[in-house]
């Protein structure tokens, strides 16, 4: 199982400096994933979003240049919300940037007031956004590329760059959410599930759930990536990602590599809640890698 960090680059760790920390600490560890996450102007006082977060396509920019191998991902891209055809453009061209090292988990927003600010109708964010995720692959697979659709039109367009020639295929989409529709997307039009804040059994009844509906739409099965919080927020550096000890910390994270997800991505932005920088949570990774991993790897 592959196992990721969520990027803080929020509150007093958006800054250059600790994004960069962090991010190369991460990859020095030997974590599989950096994953970046989406709001662009959101209602004062809503809870658990925080009022600074640096722009996460401005980050995976960012990151691709000072990280080396590490995957780099979005958890989620609120897609909704955003010009299709540029943010299909940004993000093939962090994939170029990066050497094929991107993949882009993408939902369809909750946060009405959010969509009111932007102007963007929120009631048809699930219908844009399946469209949204066929515009991107029609302009990163064809050359002359055209599509005719209930949002978008376009006929014998040049859209370049496609994707990072070190790859193979295209950049892999991953749907985020945890409702049915969710799911369905998921199967339907991505290349995996991205779910979020899900205990064991439930995760794994989702896991179930998703293969299943692959297998009715007569498509692959996909990667399942979790994101899992720790809880919001924090007041102290206690409990991440996991409470207790590292023997229990392991016990936790082997019954969730037991439900059948390929990767779990640890959400370090709650560290963002508390009074720390960037050496604190460079600490924690540290802490977690030396004396959780070697447990829970004798665990199997």
């Amino acid at each position: 199982m592959r196992l990721g960090i969520a990027l803080p680059h929020f509150n007093r760790l958006s800054d250059a400096e600790s994004i960069s920390a962090v991010a190369r600490s991460a990859e020095a560890l030997g974590f599989d994933s950096l994953w970046v996450s989406d709001h662009v102007i959101v209602p004062a006082d809503t809870p658990f979003i925080p009022d600074d977060m640096t722009e996460p396509l401005a980050v995976l920019a960012y990151l691709s240049a000072v990280t080396e191998r590490i995957t780099l991902g979005t958890g989620v891209l609120v897609l909704p919300y955003r010009n299709t055809i540029f943010t299909a453009k940004f993000l093939s061209s962090v994939d170029v940037l990066c050497h094929g090292r991107l993949e882009v988990g993408i939902g369809v927003g909750r946060l009405e007031g959010e969509f009111d600010a932007l102007g963007v109708d929120f009631a048809s964010r699930g219908a844009v956004t399946d469209e949204q995720i066929d515009v991107f692959r029609n302009l990163w697979t064809t050359e002359d590329s055209s599509f005719s659709g209930q949002f978008h039109d376009y006929e014998r367009v040049r859209f370049f760059p496609k994707a990072s020639p070190d790859r193979e295929g295209t950049i892999p989409i991953l749907v985020g959410g945890t409702s049915g529709r969710a799911l369905r997307r998921a199967a339907t039009r991505g290349d995996g599930w991205h779910p979020i804040l899900m205990l064991p059994d439930d995760l794994r009844a989702g896991v179930e759930r998703y293969h299943a509906l692959c297998d009715e739409a007569g498509r692959p099965r996909g990667k399942v990536v979790y994101r899992h919080l720790a809880g919001y927020p924090p007041s102290e550096l206690t409990g991440w990602p996991f409470p207790g000890n590292a023997e229990q910390q392991a016990t936790a994270l082997r019954e969730y590599a037991q439900t059948g997800i390929d990767e779990i991505v640890f959400d370090a932005t709650v560290l963002s809640e508390a009074a720390v920088d960037a050496s604190d949570v460079v600490a924690e990774l540290e802490t977690f890698v030396s004396n959780t991993l070697p447990i829970f790897r004798d665990l199997d």
